[in-house]
Parts: C-alpha cells; sequence; structure tokens
C-alpha cells in the first residue's frame, strides 16, 4: 500500500506529519503453535529516493494490549535523536490515541471486573487526555457511561463507585438509562 502523509508548513521549511497506524492479526491459531513469545512480524516502510536526504522513516512499535499499556516493543530509525524527536512529536499530533482499545483478547464481555477496569481506564483517558470541547470527549463520555453501566448494571440503585465529577450525568445512553430505571 502506499500512504500519503499529512505535510505541515511552517515559515521557511515543511515537514511530513507522522501517522499511526495498527496492525491486526485476525484469526485464532492452536495455543501450541504460539507457544514462543517472539513471533516475527516483518514491517517495511520505505519513502522516495528523492526524499531520502531529507528524512528517514522511523517505525515505533507500541502494544494496544490493555496489560502492556504504554509499552514499546521496538522502535527503528537511523539516531536516537531522530527516534525521540518522533516520540515527542506523535504525542503533539491531532486527536490523542484511544489507549483503551482495542479490548484484549482476554476480555470477558460477561466479566464485570473486566468492564470495571475498562469504565477506570476510558475515564482516565476522558478526563486527563481530550480536550472537552472535541467530539472525541463526547463520544469517550458516552463510552465511559456504558462501561459503567455494565460494570454496574443496577446502577443508580445499589453499589458503585463515585466517578470522576468531570464526567457528567450526560449523553443519550446514560439519560436514558437513568429515565428507564425510574420507571
Amino acid at each position: 500500500s502506499t500512504i500519503y502523509p499529512g505535510i505541515h508548513y511552517t515559515d521557511s521549511h515543511a515537514s511530513l506529519q507522522p501517522m499511526s497506524l495498527t496492525v491486526c492479526f485476525p484469526g485464532k491459531f492452536p495455543r501450541q503453535i504460539l507457544e514462543r513469545s517472539d513471533i516475527p512480524v516483518r514491517i517495511s516502510v520505505s519513502i522516495d529516493e528523492e526524499y531520502g536526504t531529507f528524512t528517514t522513516p522511523v517505525i515505533e512499535v507500541a502494544s494496544l494490549d490493555l496489560r502492556h499499556r504504554g509499552s514499546l516493543l521496538h522502535r527503528s530509525g537511523d539516531s536516537d535523536d531522530v527516534s525521540s524527536n518522533f516520540s515527542s512529536d506523535m504525542s503533539n499530533v491531532g486527536e490523542p490515541i484511544i489507549s483503551f482499545l482495542p479490548l484484549p483478547p482476554s476480555f470477558d464481555f460477561v466479566n464485570r471486573a473486566d468492564w470495571e477496569t475498562v469504565a477506570q481506564r476510558i475515564q482516565e483517558w476522558v478526563t486527563t487526555e481530550v480536550d472537552t470541547e472535541s467530539s472525541l470527549w463526547t463520544w469517550g463520555r458516552d463510552a465511559f457511561w456504558l462501561a459503567f453501566v455494565a460494570a454496574y448494571p443496577s446502577f443508580p440503585m445499589g453499589k458503585w463507585p463515585m466517578w470522576d465529577p468531570r464526567i457528567p450525568l450526560e449523553g443519550s445512553f446514560i439519560e436514558e438509562w437513568l429515565q428507564r430505571s425510574n420507571d
């Protein structure tokens, strides 16, 4: 595939915008086939020769598994300087990464503890990573309430922990849930 990154212009220079790429592995393997903990996956990224004197692609690979959140699995590039600049640049580009997705393969949708963990991670993400004026924040708020109710299905009755007050009881899902609980 050929991908065309965005371009960031300054007064006298231009740079290619960092991109986030997700690689998924659909399907299930018999356990004995994946006994090794170091399954090689080869990824190749290149840029046309005419641009090669100005930049070198850098690949950073981090686990999307909630259990290994934020752990860097691999980094490639010509220099540590390039790699560290890439890391800092990635944190400032566009919307924040949705750190709680995808859910890990071990996630059990009928297990309340798994929903509690997801709700906590969504709450942390919404309150620390996302601009409250963005549509992503609204989406995150709604995702939080969905996970919170999955973890505490008797809400607003019964026992449940207090959520961060920066997440209001707003949104179509939670408002309808509360209305039905009043009926």
